[in-house]
């Protein structure tokens, strides 16, 4: 058995409090690491060249109303 497999098993056994509170630790967690994976793309200048194709896609009239 793997270490997901591991971990899918455990959280099986879980309360229900032990699971959202797994679960409000997990959405911090995850929303960490996209923010620190944002700030260093944006160092590493790798969003420039998809901002550059947005702004021209809009000046273009390319783009949807949300």
């Amino acid at each position: 058995m793997n270490i997901v497999e591991q971990i899918q098993a455990k959280i099986y056994e879980l309360s229900r409090e032990e699971r959202a509170r797994l679960r409000e630790w997990f959405d911090e967690f995850d929303g960490d690491s996209w923010d620190k994976d944002f700030d260093e793309h944006v160092k590493e200048k790798k969003l420039e060249s998809e901002t550059a194709k947005a702004k021209k896609n809009f000046s273009d009239g390319k783009f949807n109303d949300l």
